[in-house]
């Protein structure tokens, strides 16, 4: 009994929280994350987990191609395809998560076998550390998110009162924020408590696709390590299984940052929103470049090495450190390092000024609201 209170000091450990979080809203179905032993994880096709993500990845799928063929349908129109990306990029991150889910055993397995081979950590304490900062970090990436999205509902909330078609204010809250469902569909009870439920897991995956590229990174915050080869190894094991996933959240946070955009009635909405987003885009790019910054500081060590001591491996060490590109990367097209950081910052500069004139030249869009609804289901 008393092991099962003790930390190990694994990242398998640190991230059980986490995962069970990301399993509530049908995300990484993997069973046996609550056992201390990694080794007990498995991937079912038919686990309940699995079954609950197949139906939140069909609700979501129906969202995705009904945005989608609104968009194409219709007049063209920037905030059409603004919805049409957000169900889409979902879809596209569940499917991500789904795949990283069947070789999580195995990662994590090698993982731990890693963490072996490295100096134990001193105390109770130590061990602990871990788990409580990813803790930490996701209580206030989540607790940011739920902000934000309550400050859009109530956005939403202010714009559907004055929907002059409709009386019932429910029925009003979801033809004018779910335009692309019914105008096509009938409102139902029912179709308004999917559509919302669809809308939180999305909102919930948009912000956990950065808080797991940030809790990811938190293992190599820790002291400079021995057995430099076999982190570097674990780092590029971790980077084949969610490069994917770090490009979709970087691309995701740059595309909705460009494309927010005040109104006189969201402004208190808009500048929350667009502070979360760059906040959440540097952090991410900050703590994923801490990997690379880890891998670097070996290279202070090696260079108090008096003459007498020098030699051939540790001048090989030496290269190795600063040759070798240590770091976590977005489908090897980038590394994430302290540079991207500035690459970011110009990016968001650039792209903001070019989609501000791309608004200006844009005509105004109908007022979904008042759109005439097609009642065939």
């Amino acid at each position: 009994i008393h092991d099962d209170w003790c930390h190990d000091g694994t990242f398998h450990e640190a991230v059980t929280g986490v995962l069970l979080m990301a399993q509530l809203f049908s995300i990484m179905p993997v069973c046996g994350i609550l056992a201390k032993d990694p080794r007990k994880l498995r991937f079912s096709y038919v686990s309940g987990r699995a079954f609950y993500a197949y139906f939140c990845a069909t609700g979501i799928g129906f969202m995705a191609t009904m945005a989608l063929y609104f968009f194409v349908s219709k007049r063209y129109n920037f905030q059409k395809m603004v919805t049409a990306f957000f169900y889409t990029y979902n879809l596209y991150a569940m499917f991500r998560f789904g795949q990283l889910a069947k070789r999580w055993p195995a990662l994590m397995a090698k993982w731990t076998r890693i963490d072996q081979t490295l100096p134990p950590q001193k105390d109770e304490f130590e061990r602990a550390t871990l788990g409580y900062r990813i803790k930490l970090c996701s209580i206030l990436v989540m607790t940011l998110s739920l902000s934000e999205h309550l400050l859009s509902i109530v956005a939403a909330v202010h714009y559907s009162n004055n929907c002059p078609a409709v009386h019932d204010p429910y029925e009003a809250f979801f033809k004018s924020n779910f335009a692309f469902l019914y105008y096509y569909f009938r409102y139902s009870a029912l179709r308004g408590f999917l559509t919302k439920f669809f809308n939180v897991i999305c909102n919930f995956m948009w912000s956990y696709v950065d808080l797991f590229v940030i809790k990811m990174t938190e293992q190599f915050w820790g002291e400079q390590r021995q057995k430099f080869r076999n982190v570097c190894d674990l780092v590029t094991t971790v980077d084949d299984h969610i490069s994917l996933i770090t490009m979709l959240s970087i691309s995701n946070n740059l595309f909705f940052i460009c494309v927010s955009r005040p109104t006189f009635v969201h402004t208190v909405y808009f500048w929350f929103n667009l502070v979360i987003l760059i906040g959440r885009t540097l952090a991410v790019a900050m703590f994923a470049a801490e990997v690379n910054d880890e891998s670097k500081r070996p290279i202070e060590v090696l260079r108090t090495i008096p003459r007498s001591g020098w030699c051939l491996e540790a001048k090989r060490f030496a290269e190795e450190v600063t040759t070798d590109t240590v770091a976590l990367t977005g489908m090897k097209f980038f590394s994430m390092t302290r540079q991207l950081v500035l690459n970011v910052t110009g990016a968001i500069i650039t792209y903001e000024l070019v989609l501000i004139q791309f608004h200006k030249d844009e005509a105004p869009d109908v007022d979904l609201c008042k759109l005439k609804r097609i009642d065939t289901l």
